[in-house]
Parts: C-alpha cells; sequence; structure tokens
C-alpha cells in the first residue's frame, strides 16, 4: 500500500516517510509493481481533543476512517491501517482467508509526500460528509469503528464521470483482485 500523506500528517509520520525515501529506489520500484491499484492518500483531521485520519483509495474513494488518533497511536499506525482495512474488506462480504490474502496482495505500508489535489479535495468532502453522518451522536470514539466506515462508504460520490457508492467501487475492485490470483 502507498500512501501519499498531506502536509497535516507530515509532522506525525516523517520519520517514516524519512525511512521510505532512504529506501526511495524499493519505494519506486514497488509503487511501479502496484500501479495504481493499491495507491491511497491520507489526511489528518483534528476533531475535538483528538483528530481522525481519513485514508481514502485512489481508485474508488473508498475511505478507511481512523478515529481517535493520538500521539502514541502514530507509531502503529501502519498496523492500525492495516488492520482496518482487513476488517473493511470482511464487512464487504469477504471471506477472513480473502481477506488476508488481499491484504497480502496490497503490501506493506510505504509512504511518500506527493499527494494529489483532487484526492485531497476528495477527502475533505468526505470528512464533511462524515461530520454530517454524525450530528446526532458527534462523538466518533462512541461508534464501532467498522461502522463508521460503512457510514463514510455507503454514500454517492462522482468518481470518473459517474455516480457511484464508494464501497460497491472496493467491493467490484477486490473481486477483480481475487479473480487474478493465484
Amino acid at each position: 500500500m502507498l500512501i501519499h500523506i498531506t502536509k497535516s500528517l507530515l509532522p506525525y509520520l516523517g520519520e517514516r516517510l524519512q525511512k521510505d525515501k532512504e529506501n526511495h529506489a524499493s519505494l519506486v520500484g514497488r509503487a511501479n509493481e502496484m500501479g495504481d491499484q493499491w495507491q491511497w492518500h491520507a489526511h489528518r483531521f483534528p476533531y475535538g481533543e483528538s483528530c481522525c485520519v481519513l485514508v481514502c483509495h485512489d481508485s474508488t474513494g473508498f475511505i478507511l476512517a481512523l478515529a481517535g488518533i493520538e500521539l502514541p497511536d502514530y507509531n502503529c499506525i501502519n498496523d492500525i491501517i492495516k488492520d482496518t482495512l482487513m476488517g473493511s474488506i470482511e464487512d464487504l462480504g469477504f471471506t477472513p482467508a480473502q481477506s488476508k490474502k488481499i491484504g497480502l496482495k496490497a503490501g506493506p505500508v510505504i509512504y511518500d509526500d506527493q499527494s494529489a489535489v483532487k484526492v485531497k479535495e476528495m477527502l475533505s468532502v468526505a470528512w464533511q460528509d462524515l461530520r454530517n453522518l454524525l450530528v446526532d451522536r458527534p462523538n466518533l470514539l462512541l461508534w464501532n469503528p467498522l461502522r463508521i466506515n460503512e457510514l463514510i462508504n455507503e454514500r454517492i460520490i462522482k468518481k470518473d464521470d459517474q455516480w457511484s457508492r464508494p464501497d460497491s467501487l472496493f467491493k467490484t475492485f477486490l473481486e477483480e483482485r481475487l479473480k487474478s490470483m493465484p
């Protein structure tokens, strides 16, 4: 998983980004190998005393919402992202074995700072949509994390000049990846 981080995450993931830059050749090789299939964008949104990190799959607009991220959590953010991804995949109806297979195909979490304005705008809209969905229960920490992801991915977005739901797009994306795996 190649995650393009925005400036809002640089102070928190700068060391990881620096390590990835030190291994620049392998990073570029891995990114080329993945193509745009496993590229994501991540942005940090302050929220109350904490924050919410939204991670958006570039191809489908599928969002992983990581609510309540505190400073110590950035030490294990890769695991949090992978666990949230795996849980969301299973939540879409895939078996644990399929989820694991897809997770292995996605590869390790690596970062760069080459974020695109278009995806950052999509993340900002997703954040506003999420806040609108939670008007009646505004504390993100009171929600089941998978339920937050379900809610944000059931909304309608315009992707490639068509209106779709990110969960449907991502599920189709995953089904296609599974067909091509041995």
